[in-house]
């Protein structure tokens, strides 16, 4: 297919975001999704392969490029607070039980895929990575017991960037030893790895000084990041090749030392991670396509499947039962563990990488490693991302809970609201920002956070597996605002609502745009005074599905719940739609009580 260049990378991004969206909507792995579209574009149907069209330099190039920015995302987001808190047996998994695979995988590679042993070395280290990307949407879906979630969920987040370290470090060791140890080979090493001290340590400083000085705009504080990145990572390509993606990771790390979620970083940090997102999508989709038939062919065989079965049935769960020994979690949340290791974009992003330099120092097989890698990712995310949530629930290890209601804001009609929601066997859970003492909520037994909800650092200790949407409903509507904006990004914006702008609230002197009203409770008249004065007298009404049609106008529907328990809330904006079996609540004939009390 003979395109321009601009056209060529366009619709490579475009693959990419669409890919993600419409794994979002089917409710696939994403990385499922972007290796089959890859697949179809590429070896399949071969209408493009984006390193013939673009050239290898080229490509090389912008997988270089893109990998920095998303390793520097990745070492970024490592918060350490959250590593004082982690138990023994996560610290276990992260250090003795990545060991572990990292040694078992090497061999596995060498002798299986018959891999020379430099190449399986800096594999194996990259092949530890499971991600977050990957593992937090499978431990949202099946909400495991917490246990289990933190183990998985911080084995990925702090391995995400040690396992391109790890093989970053292997494939120096290999270039040295390549060399016979020569004194000035090991110089322009010890040079490299100083600049990427300087650099990654120096620029942190840099960039935190000229902050607090307020030498930079915020307007321009993400773009100025994003230079920063790119600059630390070509000087030190410059001065000594493949050393800059430890420059950034160094950057990385002393950033997040830094910055310590202060939210003047957070404009920057959502721009990067919207980048890395972009990025990962997009050069997973080039990678994949630019596979050929004959590779394929050539690395799908026996040897592949034996290699897959290894590392998911020997070596995975041999590392975690051996980490695990004399911790605090029993036999089933171990073997659950071991038997839970899915490989995402980022080993594949980091594999491709490698590859290019192994093929540039002519080592055998270098060729394969995208190939197998591309294999290994795709049959881990397909066996864990369809068998995930079947295999925690066969265990006895997943909520069977229904999606959860966190309600902020202790009033009449939110706790009658809660208590309603909890006799159908939701969960939920009441927090009031505005009071931290004793409260009723707890007196009828509902479960009540003790905190400040809107923080970060409080979130990051607290388990919200079992909750899916939250309601805010205080009686400030600048309160609502703010803790809108912000758990928006926790749960999504489909799943936060709050109540209507009160008229008495003096401080709102506008009507909020039509995209905020859709995220607007009940009625517009429906405000938190009028709620509560309404609850005094009055009861939610709850009646089955079958009933709708005696619903008047004079009544106003709050919630549905369907047969699988899931809740639908009604927004200001348009009418809920019901199943045939279910619960509708509402509070009956509360517009005539209105219209009389005026």
């Amino acid at each position: 297919m003979d395109l321009p260049l601009m056209l060529i990378i366009v619709l490579f991004i475009g693959l990419g975001i669409f890919s993600q969206w419409l794994a979002g909507m089917i409710k696939w792995p994403a990385i499922v999704v972007m290796s089959i579209t890859g697949l179809l574009v590429g070896p399949v149907f071969q209408l493009a392969n984006p390193e013939q069209m673009m050239g290898s330099d080229l490509f090389s190039t912008i997988v270089s490029l893109a990998v920095a920015i998303i390793l520097f995302e990745g070492s970024s987001n490592l918060d350490y607070r959250e590593l004082k808190g982690v138990s023994k047996a996560i610290r276990r998994v992260i250090t003795i039980g990545a060991a572990l695979a990292w040694v078992l995988g090497t061999l596995s590679m060498y002798y299986i895929l018959e891999f020379p042993l430099a190449i399986s070395l800096v594999m194996a280290g990259l092949l530890i990575v499971t991600g977050p990307t990957v593992i937090t949407p499978l431990l949202k879906q099946a909400k495991v017991k917490n246990s289990v979630n933190s183990i998985l969920k911080w084995e990925g987040i702090i391995l995400d960037p040690v396992g391109p370290l790890l093989a970053l470090f292997s494939f120096y060791i290999f270039q040295i030893m390549e060399n016979s140890f020569g004194g000035t080979y090991i110089f322009e090493f010890i040079i490299g790895f100083g600049v990427a001290a300087i650099l990654g340590l120096g620029g942190s400083y840099l960039f935190r000084w000229l902050i607090k000085k307020e030498h930079i705009p915020q307007h321009l504080m993400a773009p100025i990041q994003f230079v920063f990145i790119l600059l630390i990572f070509s000087i030190n390509e410059a001065v000594l090749h493949e050393s800059g993606l430890l420059s950034v990771t160094i950057f990385g790390l002393a950033m997040a030392r830094m910055k310590n979620r202060n939210l003047v970083y957070k404009q920057s940090d959502e721009f990067i991670e919207e980048i890395s997102l972009i990025l990962v999508s997009t050069v997973f989709i080039l990678i994949t396509s630019s596979l050929t038939r004959d590779v394929l062919i050539n690395v799908l065989d026996w040897r592949l499947v034996v290699f897959c079965l290894v590392m998911i049935l020997f070596v995975r769960p041999l590392s975690i039962h051996l980490s695990t020994i004399n911790t605090e979690i029993g036999i089933k949340e171990r073997s659950f563990i071991g038997m839970v290791a899915p490989r995402g974009i980022v080993a594949l992003t980091v594999a491709q990488f490698f590859a290019g330099l192994f093929i540039d120092a002519g080592v055998p097989m270098a060729e394969m490693i995208t190939p197998v890698t591309f294999g290994f990712v795709f049959v881990t995310v397909v066996v864990y991302g369809f068998g995930f949530k079947p295999l925690s629930q066969a265990m006895d290890l997943s909520s069977t809970d229904p999606p959860g209601v966190i309600i902020i804001g202790e009033n009449e009609f939110s706790l009658q609201l809660a208590r309603k929601l909890k006799d159908h066997g939701l969960p939920v859970m009441m927090s009031d920002l505005l009071h931290f003492k004793s409260s009723k909520a707890e007196e009828l037994g509902i479960e009540t956070y003790r905190g400040n909800l809107l923080s970060e650092d409080d979130r990051i200790y607290t388990d919200l597996t079992s909750y899916d949407r939250c309601l805010l409903m205080t009686r400030s509507y600048v309160l609502n605002n703010l803790a809108f904006n912000e758990l928006s990004n926790e749960f999504g914006l489909r799943n936060v609502k709050m109540l209507p702008i009160s008229t008495s609230d003096r401080i709102v002197k506008f009507r909020p745009e039509e995209s905020l009203r859709h995220h607007m409770l009940f009625e517009e008249t429906s405000t938190y005074y009028w709620l509560n004065k309404f609850i005094a007298d009055n009861e939610i009404t709850e009646i089955p599905v079958n009933e709708a049609e005696n619903i008047t106008e004079n009544d106003i529907v709050l919630y549905h719940i369907d047969a699988n328990k899931n809740v639908s809330f009604k927004p200001i904006t348009r009418k809920l739609e019901y199943d045939e079996d279910g619960t509708i609540g509402l509070l009956k004939n509360a517009k005539n009580i209105k219209n009389k009390e005026e």
